[in-house]
């Protein structure tokens, strides 16, 4: 890769600690007023590195690298650095409770009204939204892991109990967090001749005629996730269950929807039984933007980090249990759909069209990363392959790779964004929406999650290349000279300057490239079966002639040609353990080893000659 998530993770942070850091105490806010999410980002720069990359730890004071110490010099010494953390995480939980002291997760400014002429209403201002929910499970499990080894380096007792105790409300807020997760999945049952239903035939037909056979094959290749759905028994409405058995020519979609649904049902379990569970507002119909933004959260608490370190309580654990039900069949439906049929697959058909009839370039990007994330458990090299193409049409779409012309609208996608109704919110106000500005970030993050499973050089060099190109424009898009981000302008210069206040939106996605960069690059390197059959060949030739020369050298210890044998040997037994992972090192140990050998017998044969 040409990116070097290191150095950009670094310069990312020392900007970070300009900003956070200027009157000498934590500032929270930026672009946009602080709100449950925004705060949660703009720990999350920090924190998620510091959790997710070797080398940037910051959990233990004494350990921590010389140049991550210089580059968050504004936030004092190797022991102040973990502690200010700590009181970030002490103030945010504080923030995001309500008179009761139970969590909440409102949008706040992130939340705008459809018309630009209304104003958002407070009420509605403090709906929970399912972004929330998602991303206050990356940052508890982070924190929590934090914190859990910064308790290992401290003795005082006073700091002790304040870690116990901000560990005990991460604790609840992580809980909160699930329930609310659990209560914004849907599943909605499309009524047949709507336009929701003519949408979804349209989308899969792929200009093919929709007749018996189609809709048949589409029944049956959805009918796994049908038959699972009923054991969906904690959030969802018992009329779901009831319509899918009443209703088997039925189709439907599942995944999340902006916030808690309208006919969510209270969640009970033992685990959520002093959890608020507001009423639901949003329209029960999964939405792409939220499906992925929950499945990304969801990642973080299926991963083997969470099960290795312990995080989840045993109450947890029934929680995440419902969840990674969820989790599968939302996964199964929308890789399913995205890839059907023998022809040209819906997913290649950019841009998507969602059920409430908006199609944009970003909701492709969204129905490929669920995709992705899919391959990631069980790879399949004729999707890999397929998708490879879509990712460089998303990017030349996106003009992540290309230069925008005049009046070019594919530059909305970056500014203002993409813009979703939150239907269901104008019962209480106004009619609210979403924006998403995250292209070029959510096309790298896949770009790399695919690449991390691809066995081809080919396709693995193309995904790089384009992730590559994503990051170049990530940072050309920072504000300057803060380093942070956004600054749209910069790569498209008929678009309006921004404010020189940090976007943490922006910069929390982009760390999370940076982040994904460097696990695909900590990963071991792809491994062509072809070059491990050479390897072992050459091994094996080595291991042979070693033998020959063992039975004719003096086994005198000290002479040298028996210190070149062990030398020999211990060289061989380095490439055998390569031989899988790394076959192009295990082969170029193995060819050292046979030059040498061929050195020892033609010095052999020379003194011979020469005799």
């Amino acid at each position: 890769m040409r990116t070097n998530p290191r150095q950009h993770i670094l310069e990312t942070w020392r900007s970070f600690a300009r900003a956070t850091f200027a009157t000498g105490e934590w500032t929270w806010g930026g672009r946009y007023s602080s709100n449950s999410i925004s705060d949660a980002e703009q720990i999350l720069v920090l924190l998620y590195p510091a959790t997710e990359v070797p080398g940037f730890r910051l959990d233990r004071p004494d350990a921590i690298e010389d140049d991550v110490l210089a580059v968050l010099r504004p936030m004092g010494s190797g022991l102040d650095v973990p502690m200010r953390i700590l009181e970030a995480l002490e103030q945010y939980l504080t923030r995001y409770v309500d008179d009761e002291g139970a969590p909440t997760f409102t949008g706040g400014s992130y939340l705008l009204p459809e018309d630009a002429d209304n104003e958002v209403k407070p009420e509605q201002a403090d709906y929970d939204i399912t972004e929330s929910y998602s991303i206050s499970v990356t940052l508890c499990l982070s924190a929590k892991g934090f914190l859990r080894e910064f308790q290992r380096t401290v003795e005082r007792r006073e700091l002790q109990s304040r870690i116990d105790a901000t560990v005990l409300a991460i604790g609840q807020r992580l809980t909160a967090a699930l329930a609310g997760l659990l209560r914004s999945f849907v599943v909605n049952v499309l009524t047949p001749d709507t336009p929701a239903e003519a949408v979804l035939l349209r989308t899969v037909s792929q200009g093919r005629v929709v007749g018996r056979t189609l809709t048949q094959d589409l029944r049956g290749q959805l009918q796994p996730v049908r038959d699972k759905l009923p054991e969906l028994t904690f959030g969802l409405p018992p009329e779901n269950e009831q319509a899918l058995r009443d209703y088997p020519e039925r189709f439907f979609e599942c995944g999340w929807t902006w916030g808690v649904a309208q006919d969510a049902t209270e969640i009970d379990l033992p685990a959520a039984a002093h959890v608020r569970q507001p009423h639901g507002i949003a329209e029960p119909r999964p939405m792409l933007h939220f499906t992925v933004a929950a499945l990304e959260g969801l990642a973080d608490l299926f991963s083997t980090r969470t099960s290795r370190q312990g995080l989840l309580t045993s109450e947890q654990q029934s929680l995440r249990e419902a969840l990674n039900l969820r989790w599968g069949l939302a996964l199964q439906y929308w890789s399913t759909i995205a890839t059907f049929g023998a022809g040209r697959w819906p997913v290649e058909d950019v841009p998507w069209q969602s059920t409430d009839g908006q199609s944009s370039p970003y909701f492709s990007e969204l129905v490929l990363s669920i995709v992705a994330i899919a391959q990631q458990s069980l790879p399949s090299g004729s999707v890999i392959g397929r998708a490879v193409a879509v990712v460089e049409e998303l990017a030349q779409r996106g003009l992540v790779n290309r230069r925008a012309s005049e009046d070019d609208r594919s530059v909305l996608l970056h500014d203002p964004g993409v813009r979703m109704t939150l239907h269901g919110s104008e019962l209480e106000g106004p009619m609210l929406a979403w924006s998403s500005n995250g292209y070029a970030a959510t096309l790298a993050k896949t770009a790399l999650r695919i690449a991390s499973v691809t066995t081809g050089r080919r396709n693995r060099a193309r995904l790089i290349d384009i992730a590559d190109a994503s990051v170049e424009h990530l940072l050309n898009r920072r504000l300057q000279p803060d380093g942070l981000w956004d600054h749209p302008a910069n790569v498209f210069p008929s678009l309006p300057p921004s404010p020189a206040t940090p976007s943490w939106d922006m910069t929390e996605r982009a760390i999370e490239v940076f982040v994904a960069a460097a696990t695909l690059i900590s990963a071991p390197p792809v491994a062509d079966p072809g070059q491990i059959d050479q390897a072992n060949t050459k091994i094996a030739e080595a291991r042979h002639i070693l033998d020959q020369e063992r039975l004719t050298t003096p086994t005198a210890g000290g002479s040298q040609e028996q210190k070149l044998l062990r030398e020999a040997e211990q060289s061989l037994n380095r490439a055998e353990s390569l031989s899988r992972e790394r076959p192009a090192t295990a082969a170029a140990l193995a060819d050292k080893v046979l030059r040498e050998l061929d050195e020892l017998a033609f010095a052999r044969q020379a003194a011979s000659r020469s005799a």
